[in-house]
């Protein structure tokens, strides 16, 4: 890996994840996938924004692996993208940790929102919601729907100052 990723956005989770593919769509300049492991591993390089997805249930009392690189990384990012469906995302946001862009499937206090979702035939549908501008989503259902990782990606782009009309335009295309 290269020494000087400062350009980059990471995606911290399983690897190979939807939401790193369609922030490749949506963002100029490079989107690096790490597990944790990789994240806490590479503790010198910085990010200009990290967006780190929770698949696994921590230890009671513990943070999972995402959550403990999304703590660690949040130094070096400019801006941690953090969902707040996540009791561990929630956490980070109180926490003020940096800069953090929130976002959620329904919850006020998120920077970008998801309002009136719904599957139709083979489309995810959802209206994005971030300060005063509402704009429609509409995705291929692909496998399977991927509200979350549609959001992260949104969230991602908007946090680093993409306007969102733009974003959802190159989502839906």
């Amino acid at each position: 890996m290269e020494n000087n990723r400062s350009a980059s956005v990471a995606v911290v989770g399983r690897g190979d994840t939807l939401t790193a593919a369609l922030l490749r769509r949506l963002l100029p300049g490079p989107v690096v996938e790490l597990t944790p492991c990789q994240a806490a591993w590479n503790e010198g390089q910085r990010y200009r924004a990290v967006v780190v997805e929770n698949f696994s249930r921590p230890v009671r009392g513990t943070l999972s692996g995402c959550a403990a690189a999304r703590w660690a990384l949040s130094r070096r990012a400019g801006v941690t993208v953090v969902g707040l469906d996540d009791p561990e995302g929630r956490r980070l946001a109180a926490a003020g940790n940096g800069a953090v862009y929130a976002y959620s499937d329904g919850r006020p206090q998120a920077d970008l929102t998801a309002k009136n979702v719904r599957l139709r035939g083979e489309w995810l549908e959802f209206e994005a919601l971030a300060g005063n501008q509402l704009t429609r989503v509409r995705v291929p259902v692909g496998d399977a729907p991927r509200l979350y990782d549609h959001l992260a990606a949104l969230a991602g782009a908007l946090a680093l100052g993409m306007p969102l009309a733009e974003a959802v335009e190159r989502l839906n295309g």
